[in-house]
């Protein structure tokens, strides 16, 4: 949980999603959207997801809330002098398919630096827990 608020704290844009469904199905929703995020990943020490997507690298987490569960994705490119357009495949492979399932019932949104833009998703991730 904690490392989740240090995800939203530290990176400079992150994707979030609030679902009505088990934190199992969040993932298989998530990875259902964007497939990339399943073909070459590891789960960290601190328990947050590391997908590697060609050029830059997704940095995620899921956890439960009273009504659901709550995701929050972040990208870090690998090498931005290499790859300046990362945020472009991203945004391709990644970001519209998440952002998309809000047209099948569950909110998506955004933030970094500490904020996130949905009030309901940080009113749900005061009352998170794994």
């Amino acid at each position: 949980m904690e490392t989740l608020h240090k995800l939203v704290e530290t990176a400079g844009f992150v994707t979030t999603v609030q679902t009505s469904i088990s934190l199992e199905e969040t993932i298989g929703t998530i990875v259902e959207a964007a497939p990339r995020l399943s073909e070459d990943h590891e789960i960290s020490p601190s328990g947050l997801i590391v997908s590697r997507v060609g050029m830059y690298r997704i940095i995620w987490g899921v956890v439960r809330h009273p009504g659901g569960s709550l995701a929050v994705l972040a990208p870090i490119p690998e090498d931005e002098k290499r790859s300046p357009n990362w945020t472009s495949h991203y945004r391709r492979e990644v970001l519209d398919p998440i952002l998309a399932l809000s047209h099948h019932g569950h909110l998506t949104g955004g933030g970094g630096h500490g904020a996130v833009t949905e009030e309901e998703f940080a009113r749900a991730f005061r009352n998170a827990y794994i």
